[in-house]
C-alpha cells in the first residue's frame, strides 16, 4: 500500500506557499558544522546560534582549512568553562553537559577518526560517513543522539539527511490523519522517506526541503 504521506505534504507546502530558500548554503568548515549542530539543539536558532557562530567566526574563521584540531586546541587552551563563557558566551547543556564540551569532544572523535576537515569527511563514501556518524559518534559522545546525528550529516554535505526534530514533528502533525512521535524511530522514517520524496519531486534536496518546513514551522505568527 503506498503512504499517502509524501502526497499530503506536497499539497501541505503548495497551501501554505512553502518555499526553498534560495540563499540555502551549508557551512564551510566542519567546526562550524559542528557548533550549529550542538548548540541549536533545544535553542532558538537566529537568537541564540546565529549569534554564537557570528562570535566563533571572529576568532576561527568558518573556511574549508579550518581543523577539527584547531578546535579541539582551541577550547583546550581556555577550558571548557572558560571557553562558554569568554568565547561562545553560552553556557546551555546537552545531558547534563557544556554544549561546549560537546561540540569539542564531536570534533575530537573526528580527529581520532582521521578526519580533519569538511573536504577530508566528503571524500568517505556515504556508508562509511552513516556508520561514523549515525553509528560511532552517537555511541561515542554523550549529547549526541540520532536527531543530532542525522543534522550534523547533511551540514556536512549529506543533504539526502533530514533532522526530524520537535518542530518539524509538530509541523507534520498537521500533516495526514496522524499523531508523529518524537523520537520513535518508525515515524522518523516515515517523516524522512516523505520529505525525501518530495525533494525529489520539487527538484532539491531534503536538507534543503526540511529546512523550509522547519522556517516554516518557527515563525508561527507567519502562517496563513
Amino acid at each position: 500500500m503506498t503512504d499517502p504521506l509524501p502526497a499530503q505534504l506536497s499539497a501541505f507546502i503548495q497551501t501554505h506557499g512553502i518555499r526553498v530558500d534560495p540563499e540555502f548554503s551549508l557551512h564551510a568548515s566542519g567546526v562550524h558544522s559542528v557548533v550549529n549542530c550542538v548548540f541549536s539543539a533545544q535553542a532558538r536558532f537566529d537568537v541564540v546560534v546565529l549569534p554564537l557562530l557570528k562570535r566563533l567566526n571572529d576568532r576561527l574563521p568558518d573556511v574549508p582549512e579550518l581543523t577539527f584540531q584547531a578546535f579541539v586546541d582551541d577550547v583546550d587552551s581556555m577550558g571548557t568553562e572558560a571557553y562558554a563563557e569568554d568565547v561562545v558566551r553560552n553556557r546551555q547543556r546537552l545531558s547534563r553537559r557544556l554544549k561546549v564540551e560537546v561540540a569539542r569532544d564531536v570534533a575530537a572523535f573526528f580527529v581520532r577518526h582521521g578526519v580533519q576537515t569538511v573536504g577530508d569527511f566528503r571524500r568517505l563514501d556515504d556508508e562509511a560517513a552513516e556508520q561514523m556518524v549515525l553509528v560511532e559518534l552517537v555511541q561515542e559522545v554523550r549529547g549526541i543522539g540520532p536527531t543530532l546525528a542525522h543534522y550534523l550529516l547533511w551540514l556536512l554535505g549529506r543533504e539526502d539527511h533530514v533532522k526530524v526534530d520537535s518542530l518539524l514533528t509538530r509541523l507534520f502533525a498537521r500533516v495526514g490523519d496522524w499523531q508523529p512521535r518524537m523520537g520513535n524511530d518508525a515515524d522518523r522514517a516515515r517523516i524522512t522517506a516523505a520529505i525525501r520524496g518530495v525533494a525529489t519531486d520539487l527538484g532539491t534536496t531534503p536538507a534543503r526541503l526540511d529546512n523550509a518546513l522547519w522556517q516554516f514551522e518557527s515563525r508561527p505568527k507567519e502562517r496563513k
